[in-house]
């Protein structure tokens, strides 16, 4: 059932006005996960479609920022196999930097694709997003419209702040993807905030249009010296999951599946996408699908409507399932080898292990540890459902995690890589780590 004034508008308006007020699902809560488009094999194509459906994942918003012969592939491997596997893809054009400038330089492009089965529709419209686009006017919008048909115009910008009238300025937007999912530098040592998504969603509620909000768990990029930074994950995932059920937007859309420059990759990279030395100096050996431990969960609470995390249970049978993540490099240590230097902002990054632990329903006398080399860092008593922790004072060594019941573990692991206090790179990368029995 529609929101009865967004339905009334709907009818007065006509299908073709879609930029006036958006008619809302109440069902069947959409969850997206932005690709980034490279030279990706077919093979691997494909099999990112599959762990993403097994997941719960809806649909992947797709990166595009430019023609050539390996984009154009990947993007025909994506809806191919996507085709055949009955999954949804739709296009987040990048519009920062040097890429795209007006939607008219992509019009013909999307107008090729958004008639397939596998392009995504909400409320049978075909959805259409972007990276950045701030300075698109709203005639060029128009034209984007008139020249594809009816769409729905949600991009994601970066650089505008959010205002109560935003949708003033921009009214032939039918909403809009707060970007923005990790603290600014300038914000110090602080948890995730929410002010922009409230802000963002008060207007796009008042507007009657919608807000898609992001997950996300850190961003960092060490790539040269002009793309050196650490936007804090400390305090990020763990409490971003409970804003998203708390909020109830839209749509939500992991930020991102496969963007290793970044760090915030919550699913597979490979291989064959990245070129040169800088990026896998420090994404080689830090996988970070052990966010598939949670995301099931969490997806689950969203689409059953949950206001808070507190019935996200584990999804593999067993007694408790999670996740933990941390840096390997000590926040204090020594990387002056590295003539790119630490990070801007790593003085907002913490020598701390965080989590989380779903526990299954009815299950009580649980207890988490977490051990740095040799040290105990600290032990939390478990309730069934949702617990997040996080043990500062990590030191050199590996880092493992248990939970226990008494003195039985139920579920344990290791990270690979040892926590260091001196390195030739200045790596702020998590070693993500999954707790599955």
């Amino acid at each position: 059932m529609y929101r009865s004034a967004s339905l009334l508008a709907w009818i007065s308006l006509g299908a073709g006005a879609l930029a006036g007020l958006v008619p809302k699902a109440t069902t069947n809560k959409p969850v997206f996960a932005h690709y980034m488009v490279g030279g990706v094999l077919t093979e691997h194509c494909r099999q990112d479609i599959v762990d993403a459906q097994s997941l719960g994942i809806d649909a992947f918003a797709i990166n595009y920022d430019q023609y050539a012969w390996w984009s154009n592939n990947t993007v025909n491997y994506l809806f191919d196999h996507a085709d055949e596997l009955g999954f949804k893809i739709f296009f987040s054009f990048d519009m920062s930097g040097d890429y795209f400038a007006t939607p008219s330089e992509y019009s013909q492009f999307l107008g090729d694709y958004i008639a397939r089965d596998s392009y995504y529709t909400y409320n049978d419209v075909p959805l259409v997003s972007t990276f950045g686009g701030e300075s698109v006017t709203t005639d060029e919008w128009k034209d984007l419209r008139s020249a594809v048909g009816d769409i729905l115009i949600v991009p994601s910008f970066y650089q505008t702040p959010p205002s109560a009238t935003f949708f003033d300025e921009y009214s032939e937007l039918d909403g809009i993807f707060n970007w923005n999912s990790w603290p600014q530098i300038a914000e110090g040592k602080v948890y995730v905030p929410t002010a922009e998504d409230k802000t963002f969603q008060s207007a796009a509620q008042s507007s009657g249009k919608l807000f898609m909000m992001g997950v996300s768990p850190l961003q960092f990029k060490h790539m040269n010296t002009d793309n050196n930074w650490y936007r804090r994950g400390e305090r990020n995932l763990e409490y971003r999951l409970g804003q998203v059920l708390s909020l109830q937007p839209d749509m939500i859309e992991l930020q991102t599946w496969n963007d290793a420059g970044e760090s915030h990759y919550m699913g597979n990279f490979w291989p064959e996408v990245i070129t040169g030395d800088a990026i896998p100096a420090y994404t080689d050996g830090y996988n970070h699908t052990g966010y598939w431990e949670i995301l099931p969960s969490f997806i689950q609470a969203w689409k059953r409507g949950d206001t808070t995390t507190a019935n996200m249970v584990p999804t593999n049978g067993a007694t408790a399932q999670g996740v933990f993540w941390h840096h390997t490099l000590l926040t204090t240590a020594d990387c002056s080898s590295d003539q790119i230097g630490k990070p801007a902002g790593i003085e907002n990054a913490s020598n701390a292990v965080q989590g989380i632990i779903l526990v299954k329903e009815g299950q009580t006398g649980l207890t988490v540890s977490v051990w740095s080399g040799s040290t105990l860092l600290g032990t939390k008593k478990l309730v069934a459902g949702f617990n997040r922790f996080v043990f500062t004072k990590m030191t050199t060594g590996t880092v493992t995690a248990q939970v226990l019941n008494g003195e039985d573990v139920v579920v344990g692991a290791s990270g690979p890589l040892a926590v260091v206090d001196t390195a030739s790179v200045c790596n702020y990368n998590f070693q993500v780590v999954a707790l599955s029995a």
